[in-house]
């Protein structure tokens, strides 16, 4: 055999095995991601309203509150956020906004939309009233339920909040940077078991990514996380929330084409929870004035997670005061599983 024919062969096998090893990347990625989307439909609901199609979960009993998401994210975003909510009492309401995880963009692009998507969602579920929260990129339609249905929403908690009034910080949205640090396909697979086995860094990581805050706050911050195993979980729960990011990618791109709603005019009994050193959303940007009579709850040495280590303990207990000091008429039914 000649050297030329040698070389021929042998870049032909090597063609072959990496074909191979392409077949069995693209074969074991759609089987995780089908895992992970069969999982994530295991633990909502999918209901057909007015507005269009809307998945959604429910979880525990009592007074009712509307969680929210932000971007990207999903109703497990707000189940890993809210669940101090369920061990306070509270029944969580966590609709995945349009675009995002199984509700199709076309229930209602705009925060308006999502909005009455989301009333037609309390008519389904026979409740007449709930308490409203709003993380972050969520907060715009949060805002908007609460002007267009003032009736139905008897408190307002806006959390790290990105409205008009108060702007995200300039350069590349957060949503975007996070679904970036995050990756696409596999990446996301390696980032979660990343955090599993070394949560330590991808605590410094978030921490970089949202908070202005220094060496010692970061080194806080961190510990407060990783010697709390309550919060720790929290943590991983919310990282979960981020992946497969490929169902949640039309929603971060429709939520930063859309204005950010104002909190001008708003009537509703309104508490805006916001991190000092918050590095997406500065808790110094914007006329805050506006907001008033809303209380303003800031955080010192919490960053955009204020719901997450060092401080999550106080600002879960305003949040719980504020909703119990405006309880919502609506009685929901005493199941866990909604409707």
């Amino acid at each position: 055999m000649t050297p030329r024919r040698l070389l021929l062969r042998i870049l032909f096998l090597v063609a072959v095995l990496a074909l191979l090893l392409l077949g069995g990347y693209l074969a074991w990625f759609q089987s995780w991601r089908a895992g992970q989307m069969l999982d994530l439909a295991a633990r909502s609901e999918l209901v057909k309203l007015p507005a269009g199609e809307m998945e959604f979960a429910v979880r525990g009993s009592g007074a009712p509150v509307l969680i929210f998401h932000s971007a990207p994210g999903g109703y497990d975003q707000a189940l890993a956020l809210g669940g101090f909510l369920e061990e306070e009492g509270f029944q969580i309401i966590a609709p995945s906004r349009p675009g995002y995880l199984r509700t199709p963009l076309s229930t209602g692009p705009a925060p308006e939309n999502q909005a009455e998507a989301v009333a037609q969602l309390l008519d389904y579920l026979e409740i007449s009233q709930a308490s409203v929260i709003g993380l972050g990129w969520g907060a715009s339609a949060a805002i908007e339920f609460a002007k267009n249905f003032p009736d139905r929403a008897s408190a307002l908690v806006l959390v790290s909040a990105a409205t008009s009034e108060t702007p995200p910080a300039a350069g590349i949205p957060f949503p975007q940077v996070l679904a970036d640090q995050v990756g696409g396909g596999a990446a996301s697979d390696w980032f979660l078991k990343n955090a599993a086995r070394d949560p330590e860094k991808i605590l410094g990581t978030a921490f970089d990514l949202t908070s202005s805050g220094g060496p010692v706050e970061r080194l806080a911050w961190i510990d407060s996380v990783l010697q709390v195993p309550s919060e720790l979980e929290r943590f991983q729960d919310i990282l979960t929330s981020l992946a497969p990011p490929s169902p949640r990618e039309i929603g971060r791109e429709n939520d930063l084409d859309q204005p950010l709603a104002s909190i001008r005019s708003l009537k509703t009994p309104a508490l805006l929870v916001q991190g000092a050193s918050d590095k997406v959303v500065p808790a110094g940007s914007g006329d805050r004035s506006r907001f008033a009579p809303a209380e303003i709850l800031t955080l010192p040495g919490q960053g955009h997670l204020v719901l997450l280590g060092r401080g999550a303990a106080e600002a879960s207990r305003r949040v719980v005061d504020f909703l119990r000091l405006h309880p919502s008429a609506g009685t929901p039914d005493d199941s866990t599983d909604g409707k």
